[in-house]
C-alpha cells in the first residue's frame, strides 16, 4: 500500500499480479469444515461476485453459493482466499482516486477488451493494472515504477518438478514490466518462502542464478534435461475401472522392464490417484516412469499401452510432461 502510494503520487503507473481467478478461491463452513467442490471434478468452487456463482475453473461448471451449510446446515459460511476480483476491490476502495483496471479471463471475454485496457494504460488513463498472467508477458510501459506480485507461492509447492520453474517464469517476466522508463522501477513480491531460490532469482531477474541452481536440482533427481520422464494417466467415469486397470498396466510395466534389458533402468513410480483425482467427471490414476532417454520409455510402453482393451478406460502418455495435475 505504501510502495503504491509513492508510486502513484510520484506519476508513476502500478502493476499487480494475482494469478487467481474469482472472487474468493474456496467457500468454507467454520463449523464443520465441509468445503464446496465441483459435482464433476475433486476440486473447490471459486466464488465469483459479479454473477453470483460458485464456478469450477476446470469445467466450467456453475451453481448458485450456498446460503448455509449442506453438511450440518449451520449459516456461518466462510468465502476464503484471494482472487482478482477481491484484489480489483480492495485496491479501489484504497485507493479512490486513481483508475485501476483488471486483466482477466473473466473480464476479457469481449472482443478487442484486451487491447483497449492496454491502450488506455499505455495512455496513461489507467494509473493501476491489476490481473493474472495475462498482465506478465511483452508488455512495455515506461511510466510503470511499480511491480507488485501477490501471492507468489500459488503454484510454487504443487506435486511437479516444474514448480519453480514456472514459478520463476511468472515473477521474473512480470518483475520485467518496471524500470523500463527513465524513472526506473521497484519489485515487491508477497511470498511465504522469501529464501526459496525461485523467488530470490525472479525478484532480482537473474535467470543465470535461476538456472544453475534448478539444473543441480534436476541432475541429482534425473529430471530433464537430464532424463526423461513419462506421466501415464488411466481415467474413466466409473473409479473401479480406471484403478484396476492402472495396477494391471502398472504390473505389467515393472515386469516388462525387469525382464528386457533393453529397457533397463526405468524407475516406476504408482500408480495412484492423480493429484486431481476426479477431473471432468472421470476419475484419474497416475504413474511416473523415469529413464536416462525417451527412447528407453517409448520402448517400454509402446506394447502394454495398446494393449489395454478395457472397455470405458483411457490411457493417455506424455512424455517430459510440463503439467502433473
Amino acid at each position: 500500500h505504501q510502495a503504491m502510494q509513492a508510486a502513484l503520487r510520484d506519476g508513476g503507473q502500478v502493476i499487480l499480479l494475482l494469478n487467481r481467478r474469482g472472487f474468493s478461491t474456496h467457500i468454507q463452513c467454520p463449523a464443520c469444515g465441509f468445503v464446496l467442490n465441483c459435482v464433476h471434478c475433486e476440486l473447490s468452487l471459486t466464488f465469483h461476485r459479479q454473477h453470483n456463482a460458485a464456478v469450477c475453473h476446470y469445467c466450467e461448471h456453475q451453481e448458485p453459493p450456498p446460503t448455509a451449510c449442506p453438511d450440518c446446515k449451520s449459516p456461518a459460511i466462510r468465502y476464503g482466499g484471494l482472487g482478482t476480483q477481491k484484489l480489483e476491490d480492495e485496491v479501489k476502495r484504497r485507493f479512490p482516486d486513481y483508475v485501476c483496471a483488471r486483466m482477466d479471463a473473466d473480464s476479457m471475454r469481449s472482443r478487442g477488451s484486451h487491447e483497449n485496457v492496454l491502450s488506455a494504460f499505455r495512455r496513461g488513463e489507467i494509473q493501476i493494472l491489476l490481473g493474472t498472467q495475462m498482465i506478465a508477458k511483452g508488455l512495455d510501459f515506461p511510466q510503470v515504477t511499480l511491480v507488485g506480485v501477490i501471492n507468489a507461492d500459488t503454484a510454487l509447492h504443487l506435486a511437479d518438478f516444474r514448480a519453480a520453474e514456472r514459478t520463476f517464469q511468472l515473477v521474473a517476466q512480470v518483475a520485467g514490466r518496471t524500470g523500463r522508463g527513465q524513472q526506473g522501477g521497484r519489485v515487491l513480491v508477497q511470498t511465504l518462502s522469501p529464501d526459496h531460490p525461485a523467488i530470490m532469482a525472479a525478484a532480482r531477474h537473474d535467470f543465470v542464478r535461476f538456472a544453475r541452481q534448478e539444473l543441480a536440482v534436476r541432475h541429482g533427481a534425473g529430471y530433464p534435461p537430464y532424463g526423461a520422464i513419462a506421466r501415464v494417466v488411466v481415467r474413466s467415469k466409473q473409479e473401479d475401472r480406471a484403478r484396476i486397470t492402472a495396477a494391471a498396466l502398472g504390473e505389467k510395466l515393472r515386469d516388462q522392464a525387469s525382464a528386457s534389458p533393453a529397457v533397463g533402468g526405468v524407475r516406476l513410480l504408482g500408480p495412484g490417484p492423480a493429484p486431481i483425482p476426479r477431473l471432468r467427471s472421470e476419475y484419474r490414476f497416475h504413474m511416473q516412469l523415469q529413464a536416462s532417454a525417451a527412447e528407453t520409455l517409448n520402448e517400454l510402453l509402446r506394447g502394454p499401452v495398446k494393449d489395454v482393451k478395457t472397455p470405458e478406460v483411457v490411457v493417455s502418455v506424455d512424455i517430459d510432461p510440463w503439467d502433473m495435475q
